[in-house]
């Protein structure tokens, strides 16, 4: 049986955190598709990606803007919930986490 789930609205947000964790999910998204590749499909040069997937503290970004998050998704041709599984909630947490803010509101 499919899961449901809920998709975050990303209207307002300009930026995506980058770390470690989401260098990993890159290179493994990306799969056999070489870095070139990836680098041409989705219009950035190949250190930009190198330095995704690669890159130290010192040359890795801390955050990417949302279009280029959306242009390497779209390159990849997945959707941006599966490069950032945050977006896609489970209906289940999605009521835990609803009940526990309005358990808090009313005992403010």
């Amino acid at each position: 049986m499919a899961k449901e789930v809920v998709l975050v609205d990303i209207s307002y947000i300009s930026r995506f955190a980058w770390n470690e964790q989401m260098a990993k999910r890159l290179r493994e998204m990306r799969g056999k598709m070489s870095r070139d590749a990836l680098a041409v499909k989705a219009g950035f040069s190949r250190s930009f990606i190198h330095n995704l997937e690669w890159g130290n503290a010192a040359n890795r970004p801390e955050s990417i803007d949302k279009k280029d998050a959306l242009a390497i998704c779209q390159a990849l041709e997945i959707p941006i919930w599966q490069l950032y599984p945050a977006l896609a909630l489970d209906v289940d947490n999605l009521q835990k986490i609803c009940s526990s803010l309005l358990t808090n509101v009313n005992t403010v």
